[in-house]
């Protein structure tokens, strides 16, 4: 980690045009014919013989200013790469904060076409703004060059003067840059990751200049699973005061946990309404322990309460105004746990955690805004250490619920060292606005806890009967979610149903398993959810079976498995990969469905009617047996059983999901056996 001082603002073009070094791919093909990285470019759709961001900081008015000015050359390979490739893509923020734009495509025969930029932005009124632009590039065909050269600007707050930065696109790049400049006043200072090379740096009386960069830098292909923090190469920097120090726990817990969580005392509207609350709430139950009442508190606010998006009038609102409107939000809802859990004086952590797939927290360099999970943890009567994580809109977190792209992580605790009881203006915010602030904090690591595939899992049991009159099949349904598959679904029932009866629930899950209807419930007859881990939740229903199960004469019943069974199957798409894949959690997929005829069947196609499939990190099982003599029954079981899959092992994925598709395909004819 470095830190850099400058004295004046000066910017010198002369010091960062000889520190830009420019690369010709002729005398790079020539000095490397047999450099495998050549045979990679020429085999790409495209590549770039350079890509440049330069990066200038600026202070403006009352805020900031960042000048991003983009400096790439492209090289169009075949038809792919232009229909790819060949277009200027911007989003609305950068396509109205443009301060010059040159896009020049290189003709293989030596001339040079120019895209007209009054045809890239057109107004259609002064007053409407641009939105994203996807526009043509002109006369580009393979074996052309694309030269596109941009500056746009963004104003910032303090806060904002930081960035994480990796130099991958998804192609090839013979070199890459990407520099760095501020002026007087500033400092950068920034740490680079798994053996990203150090840069070149300029620093004067009115300058610092850094510049990273990377030759030969491979394209890779992200999906949802990459964690591209964990593996390759990046740096993360931030732009700050010179005589600023270092970045602190404390400076975290003050201003990023406290601004966060604490209570407001400057309203006074219905602020009262907190004590009637909890009176009315606990009843009998104000004489057990403070563990036990929080739980009754807390179960209170899960199942009347209801999440809302913040209205920033309601900002400085006290936790007794929510509580008779019967919602909270984002910000409300911590401010009330933290006042519960003072108020029953349980003794609480704040939890600064990061998603898997954003790589771990370095406690060394400490960022700000880092933290996209900012909660509580407390330790129970037992001595257990119990997560607090707040409502979100679609989300209703059990107590020790977390969010799944948390599991197997690592996270912070943090807690003031108190020498004394907390004061009144260090539980709240008063009407000088001032937040408490800790003299110190302890701090702990803690990994956080996953749930294993036996009990992160979706189980669909249906039980079937065919009516030969009707020619319909109705059915009775049981689906029971649990661990990370409990969270993450009724999460999604929440956000399609938002609001409406249980009846309704079923449209949320027609839509998650597929588009053609096949099980369709037409009643809920209940739903139970479990308040402890892994937090089952269980809905029966009734319905019928559409597509699935079609008579072809009076004696004949075609069977279709590929529409019946349809697991959360983990895909892979590529044919190689550069990454591992970091699952937020293992799991299984179960399905048991027992087909009822009214009469005595006969099967053809039972042959082969099991599978039994096993790698180092997945498993497929599929039985299908007559197991009475009116019955059909299809058990069909999918499991991942580990959450980080290696780049080497991907293969075997395919392999896994060939057992599955060879199912689907089989075809089952049942013969009537009509009196």
């Amino acid at each position: 980690m470095n830190l850099l001082f400058l004295k004046n603002r000066k910017v010198s073009l002369f010091i960062v045009c000889i520190g830009v070094l420019f690369y010709s791919f002729t005398s790079f093909v020539k000095d490397t014919n047999d450099d495998p990285f050549v045979t990679l470019c020429k085999n790409s759709d495209a590549y770039y013989k350079h890509t440049y961001q330069d990066i200038t900081y600026d202070k403006y008015l009352l805020g900031y200013r960042r000048y991003v000015s983009i400096d790439n050359k492209l090289v169009v390979n075949n038809s792919n790469g232009v229909e790819e490739y060949a277009f200027l893509n911007l989003d609305e923020y950068q396509s109205n904060r443009i301060k010059s734009i040159q896009i020049r495509t290189l003709k293989s025969d030596g001339s040079i076409v120019e895209l007209d930029s009054s045809l890239v932005f057109k107004r259609t009124s002064k007053r409407k703004p641009f939105g994203a632009i996807k526009h043509p590039i002109p006369a580009v065909e393979p074996g052309d060059t694309i030269e596109t050269k941009y500056v746009y600007y963004e104003n910032l707050e303090k806060s904002d003067l930081r960035a994480y930065v990796n130099l991958y696109t998804s192609i090839p790049s013979i070199n890459s840059q990407y520099t760095v400049k501020t002026g007087t006043g500033f400092s950068v200072r920034y740490k680079t990751y798994n053996d990203f090379p150090e840069p070149e740096v300029v620093s004067n009386d009115s300058l610092i200049y850094l510049q990273f960069s990377a030759d030969k830098v491979k394209g890779l292909e992200l999906n949802e699973h990459s964690c591209l923090f964990c593996e390759k190469p990046y740096f993360y920097y931030t732009i700050e005061n010179r005589d600023k120090e270092f970045r602190t726990w404390k400076n975290v817990y003050n201003e990023e946990f406290n601004i966060l969580t604490q209570p407001m005392a400057i309203d006074r509207e219905k602020s009262s309404y907190y004590k009637r609350w909890k009176r009315n709430t606990l009843g009998t139950a104000k004489d057990s322990s403070k563990y036990y009442q929080f739980r009754v508190l807390h179960t209170d606010i899960l199942d009347n309460f209801s999440m809302k998006p913040p209205n920033p009038e309601e900002i400085i609102k006290s936790s007794g105004y929510f509580l008779k409107k019967k919602r909270f939000d984002m910000i409300s809802i911590r401010r009330f746990y933290r006042q519960l859990l003072e108020d029953l004086e349980i003794d609480y952590w704040a939890v600064f955690g990061k998603n898997k797939q954003s790589g771990p927290i370095d406690m060394d360099y400490i960022r700000k805004g880092e933290f996209e999970h900012i909660f509580f943890a407390f330790k129970d009567e037992n001595g257990i250490l119990k997560f607090l994580y707040p409502n979100e809109e679609f989300y209703n977190y059990q107590l020790d619920e977390i969010p799944t792209s948390l599991y197997d992580t690592k996270a912070v605790l943090a807690r003031p060292f108190l020498k004394k009881k907390k004061r009144k203006k260090d539980k709240f915010i008063t009407r000088n606005f001032q937040l408490a602030m800790a003299d110190s904090v302890l701090v702990a690591t803690v990994k956080m806890p996953g749930i294993d595939y036996n009990r992160n899992y979706i189980q669909q049991t249906i039980s079937s009967t065919v009516d030969l009159d009707e020619k319909k099949t109705s059915f009775r349904y049981r689906l029971q979610i649990s661990g990370g598959y409990s969270t993450e679904l009724r999460s999604f029932f929440s956000m399609l149903d938002k609001d409406k009866e249980a009846s309704d629930y079923y449209d949320a899950l027609s839509k998650f398993e597929g588009d053609d209807n096949t099980i369709q419930i037409d009643t809920i007859t209940s739903r139970i959810q479990k308040r402890n881990k892994p937090f089952s939740f269980v809905m029966s229903g009734k319905g019928v079976i559409n597509n699935a199960i079609s008579f072809i004469n009076d004696s004949l019943v075609s069977v279709s498995i590929e529409k019946l069974i349809q697991h959360d199957q983990l895909e892979n798409n590529t044919s190689t990969s550069d990454l591992d894949y970091y699952l937020d959690y293992n799991y299984s997929d179960r399905f048991l469905f027992y087909l009822n005829f009214p009469c005595d069947i006969q099967v053809l196609g039972l042959e082969n009617g099991k599978i039994d499939y096993t790698n180092d990190f997945s498993e497929y099982s599929f039985e299908l047996t007559q197991s009475k003599n009116n019955q059909l029954k299809f058990q069909s079981n999918y499991k991942i059983l580990k959450n980080l899959i290696p780049k080497e092992k991907l293969e075997e994925l395919k392999t896994l999901n060939e057992q599955v598709k060879n199912v689907k395909n089989k075809r089952l004819i049942v013969k009537l056996k009509r009196n």
